[in-house]
C-alpha cells in the first residue's frame, strides 16, 4: 500500500502523463516506473521525473510534487 504522500505524486503525474508534451513517451516511462516500484521514495522520485517532463520545472504541479517528495 502507497503512503499518502507517494499516492498523491503519482496521481500528480498520472494527471499529465498524457498531455501531448513533446516528452510524452519519457513522462509515460517514469510515471510506469513509479507504478512498479515497490519503494514509495523510488516511487516518488520517478513521479516527480514524470512530471519533470510533462509540463515542465516552473509548473505549479511540478513545484507542490518536489515540496511533497522533500
Amino acid at each position: 500500500m502507497r503512503s499518502p504522500c507517494a499516492a498523491l505524486v503519482i496521481g500528480l503525474a498520472l494527471k499529465y502523463a498524457n498531455n501531448g508534451a513533446a516528452m510524452m513517451s519519457s513522462a509515460q516511462l517514469c510515471l510506469s516506473d513509479a507504478n512498479a516500484s515497490r519503494d514509495d521514495k523510488i516511487a516518488v522520485m520517478r513521479a516527480v521525473e514524470s512530471l519533470k517532463y510533462s509540463v515542465g520545472i516552473l509548473h505549479p504541479d511540478y513545484q507542490r510534487a518536489v515540496k511533497l517528495a522533500g
